[in-house]
């Protein structure tokens, strides 16, 4: 499993620090040692979890550390997807199933029907379908690359 802490609140950094204690994340995927201070963009891992361990995680940052955005995803176990969950606080969550790199997977039968309408369609009837998914999705994602362009080294970061 691996977690990357885009932003945070400076008050809420121990309840990050105590989540990665309590579930073993890491430095170096799982070989490293509990960091003792939180890198803003630092990908943290543990080693083999049980399933279901990325959800575990996320509601414990939602619990302690609710000003925090982050991604986390849980490594496929074949024969099944791996998990994503991605947070950015006032722009929603995004669970979806992942590939070996944390990539979510969006299915096919929900973003045709999406792209295949106009805009102004789209809004229309989005509500309360898979459109309406696809296109919270699209705008978590797009926070989270905003956050992750923000961070101090990145290539944009000014």
């Amino acid at each position: 499993m691996q977690v990357i802490i885009y932003t945070v609140d400076d008050a809420e950094v121990p309840a990050v620090l105590a989540a990665f204690r309590a579930r073993q994340v890491t430095t170096d995927y799982g070989h490293g040692s509990t960091p003792v201070y939180l890198g803003l963009g630092t990908v943290y891992s543990t080693g083999e979890v049980p399933a279901g361990s990325a959800r575990a995680l996320a509601d414990a940052l939602i619990a302690t550390a609710p000003s925090a955005a982050f991604v986390i995803w849980q490594d496929p176990s074949r024969p099944a997807n791996g998990s994503y969950i991605g947070r950015v606080p006032g722009v929603g969550d995004l669970e979806a199933e992942c590939n070996v790199h944390g990539t979510p997977l969006v299915s096919l039968r929900k973003i045709v029907p999406f792209l295949s309408a106009s805009c102004r369609e789209a809004w229309t009837r989005t509500e309360g379908n898979e459109a309406e998914e696809v296109q919270h999705a699209a705008e978590v994602l797009d926070a989270l690359a905003v956050l992750a362009r923000r961070l101090p080294g990145a290539p944009e970061a000014a």
